[in-house]
């Protein structure tokens, strides 16, 4: 990052020298901080820490979402009083967060004129699920209140991609939030003007003229599926025209689950899918195979000969509308049939949208994507492929078997990927028999066998993975508050250690039960909250 891309970065601070946090200059005017940095605040003095010799500012508010808890909203736009021409702008970057991207902050911690922090990013958390969790690295400085309204840079485009937004942390903390930029954009559209990036959802999906009523039962289990449980990595739905109860119900769907348009929501309950789980979708009704493929590559930046293993997991593509593309048959064959194949290997779920069952593409996609390889007589490759998915299942069952006791009511973790490598041995030596006819016979019920049980432990996996990040949540929730109670003198008090004492319990100690500890931990939050409000 070149000195003139640096310019944005200042300190906020009160009339009687106090630092509040961080802010980001979009332009030689405005700029960007968290509500809750200002509260309190008419006006703050703004310190031009990249311009050396520029003299302090001062900026008031024009606009602000006040903080929704301790997770949520909380974003603010203030105006500086006499423009600085010096500044360049930082412009906020739509992106697709990945879990494990590296990232860095520049905040002000207590005595300090100013420090990059770096994390990675873990998973969303927070209210409604509308922030990213942060974990710093072991060797960086903590992400502390001095650091709330600092920008997150993505280490590997520069770009803006959210706002740090702690607002309790310990100084040994390795946990932090940030509000990804398309939530902030959600919650005051006014930062539109400095935005850049492609959008998640194509604007269709929110200009369509909705039916009265949905498909309640289709909604119900696109949501579940969206929230990473049931079926396969693709699922190929058959919408019908675009007033049918399904379409309507993954237009909204789509719209509901997109961070832009879903930031602050009303909306609830199980036909609902989270904020942020579809990154992608793309209405092809019109589009050719190339737009497509150029849309989804400027948003992703994945291809269908992208390397593995670099991306994060269980990001979202809806393609609707298909078989109305301007090339139905080259927007499957060359764009969306390569990215199914390795869907989970590039850690993408697709639900690819068709009108009618008997559209050409239908097959061809069930076909690719099926545990059966296009050529049935090509028994090497069949054997190969089953090779591969027990690898990956016994992998599965190795984390699943390790993660599922430390949660209570969690599934079991069934241990089939050693019976089922005898069943391919047995195919494997008949094969080198010769025995063809016999291998034909009973390979199918082993691929079916074996596709079942790598679905369910990547069902399970999704399971233990939220599992664990709802946990990590509640643990620095439980941390934070600790904190605030230590920080304002609640030393000792026994009313706060006998509700302190159970959270930490069920939080630590055994199997988890993750309601049990959200309500404990929210207890104790409660409880801190008053005595320090009087």
């Amino acid at each position: 990052m070149g000195s003139e891309r640096r310019r944005w970065r200042v300190r906020l601070r009160d009339h009687r020298g106090r630092i509040l946090g961080a802010g980001t200059m979009l332009d030689g005017e405005h700029l960007l901080t968290c509500a809750h940095v200002i509260e309190g605040h008419d006006e703050v003095i703004v310190d031009f820490v990249a311009l050396p010799g520029v003299e302090p500012g001062s900026a008031t508010i024009v606009a602000q979402a006040a903080p929704i808890g301790d997770d949520g909203g909380d974003v603010a736009l203030l105006r500086l009083r006499h423009a600085e021409e010096q500044i360049t702008g930082a412009p906020l970057h739509r992106t697709a967060l990945e879990d494990n991207q590296r990232v860095r902050a520049y905040g002000f911690p207590q005595g300090s004129d100013g420090m990059w922090s770096l994390a990675t990013v873990v998973g969303d958390g927070g209210h409604g699920l509308e922030r990213v969790q942060l974990h710093r690295t072991s060797d960086a400085e903590p992400i502390t209140h001095g650091f709330s309204g600092a920008a997150v840079i993505a280490d590997k485009t520069g770009h803006v991609v959210g706002m740090v937004a702690t607002r309790y942390a310990t100084e040994a903390a390795r946990v932090s939030w940030m509000i990804p930029v398309e939530t902030m954009l959600g919650y005051l559209p006014e930062l539109r003007r400095w935005a850049e990036g492609s959008p998640a959802i194509d604007p269709s999906f929110v200009h369509y003229p909705e039916p009265p009523a949905i498909d309640v039962l289709f909604a119900r289990e696109f949501a579940q599926w969206l929230s990473g449980h049931g079926r396969s990595d693709v699922w190929v739905i058959i919408m019908g025209a675009d007033d049918s109860g399904v379409a309507a119900s993954l237009r909204r769907a789509v719209v509901l689950a997109d961070r832009e348009h879903g930031a602050g929501r009303s909306a609830a309950g199980p036909t609902v899918p989270p904020v942020g789980s579809v990154v992608l979708a793309v209405d092809a009704v019109g589009k050719t195979a190339d737009e497509v493929r150029r849309r989804i590559s400027e948003r992703l930046d994945v291809a269908a000969d992208s390397p593995a293993g670099r991306h994060g997991t269980g990001r979202t593509v809806v393609v609707y509308g298909i078989d109305e593309s301007a090339e139905p048959d080259e927007l499957v064959g060359e764009v969306l049939v390569p990215l199914a194949q390795r869907a989970h290997e590039l850690g993408l779920r697709l639900a690819l949208a068709f009108r009618e069952e008997t559209s050409p593409g239908v097959n061809v996609v069930r076909s690719s994507t099926d545990v059966l390889p296009t050529d049935e007589d090509d028994i090497e490759g069949r054997l190969s492929l089953l090779e591969t998915r027990l690898a990956e299942l016994a992998e599965l069952e190795k984390d699943n078997l390790n993660d599922a006791p430390r949660f209570s009511g969690a599934p079991p973790a069934p241990a089939r990927a050693r019976r089922l490598k005898g069943a391919l041995t047995q195919l494997r030596s008949a094969e080198r028999d010769g025995d063809v006819e016999w291998v034909k016979r009973h390979l199918p019920a082993c691929e079916r066998t074996v596709a079942r049980a790598v679905e369910r432990a990547r069902d399970l996996r999704r399971l233990l993975d939220e599992n664990l990040a709802r946990r990590a949540e509640l643990r620095a929730r439980l941390d934070a508050y600790g904190e605030m109670a230590r920080n304002n003198g609640l030393v000792e008090d026994v009313e706060l250690d006998a509700a302190y004492a159970p959270a930490w319990r069920m939080l630590f100690e055994g199997p988890c039960d993750l309601g049990a500890a959200a309500d404990a931990v929210e207890q104790f939050a409660n409880i801190v909250r008053k005595r320090i409000d009087g």
